[in-house]
């Protein structure tokens, strides 16, 4: 068996695998690009201490423990520090951009369940949108932490007609990976089930109705909904934003709950060839 965690802008998570079978997969919402001041990362202590009690639940399975960080941990000044203090002596390293979009593609194209030959995978975290075709990949300045930004000062169809003027159209079956779009299928089936979200069919209407709903509320009234993860309430509103602007050039995405961290640990399984 193999544990990998994914330490990201905006969550930290961890997965246990036993060949391409997942044994356990637990998320806690950080939002560490919330917590960014001056292009330094505050509260790495704390952060420490979320992955020292998740590591705990891991090591119930396995002590075969592998650490990865992603972009709040490349951009920021004292990133890898913040990073090497979190992940203590445990394997893994910050994945570059590239190694990053490669391994995000292969989650969508090694898995079975979604059996998409030529997908198109749009991975929306909080510092960037990654456009993933197989043959190249695309990081636009459009995640979560910085469409938020963008909504203070531009109402939500203006922002839509930004973000849809530095996209084109896929080639391929659109699919999305990403907590944001995860939450929106929750919200649209109103309860946390990742079984009945990993492979969703995500359209423009059933976004718009979410939408609907959602916008008026607080972060607050957010908060209280079930299927709504703690923390998430800060960034589903600017990341449906960026979905609306996908769809509207997709037409359907296909929703994935997995992420790079599935292809890394099939590979380190050797459930898939390859190896790292």
């Amino acid at each position: 068996m193999v544990g990998v965690f994914d330490l990201g802008s905006n969550s930290f998570i961890s997965l246990v695998l036993n060949g391409k079978r997942e044994i356990m997969e637990d998320i806690k919402v950080t939002a560490v690009a919330f917590h960014v001041k001056d292009g330094y990362i505050q509260n790495c202590e704390e952060f420490k201490k979320d992955f020292e009690d998740m590591k705990n639940k891991v090591k119930k399975y396995t002590n075969n423990i592998h650490v990865f960080g992603t972009a709040i941990f490349r951009e920021t000044k004292n990133g890898k520090d913040c990073f090497d203090y979190i992940k203590g002596d445990h394997k893994g390293k910050i994945l570059s951009g590239e190694e990053e979009a490669h391994y995000s593609y292969l989650s969508v194209l090694w898995d079975e369940e979604l059996n998409l030959e030529h997908p198109v995978v749009y991975d929306l975290g909080g510092g960037s949108l990654e456009i993933l075709d197989g043959s190249s990949a695309v990081s636009l300045p459009l995640g979560t932490k910085k469409v938020k930004d963008m909504l203070k000062e531009r109402n939500a169809e203006d922002v839509v007609r930004y973000i849809k003027s530095l996209l084109k159209a896929p080639s391929g079956q659109a699919a999305g990976i990403g907590g944001t779009f995860v939450v929106i299928v929750a919200s649209i089936i109103k309860e946390w089930n990742l079984r009945e979200i990993h492979g969703f069919k995500l359209t423009a209407d059933e976004l718009d109705r979410v939408m609907e709903k959602l916008f008026p509320m607080s972060e607050r009234e957010i908060a209280d909904l079930p299927y709504i993860p703690q923390g998430r309430e800060k960034t589903i509103k600017p990341g449906m934003v960026v979905v609306k602007a996908l769809l509207e050039l997709c037409g359907e995405i296909v929703v994935s709950r997995r992420g790079y961290r599935y292809a890394i640990g099939w590979e380190l399984e050797k459930s898939v060839p390859g190896g790292i």
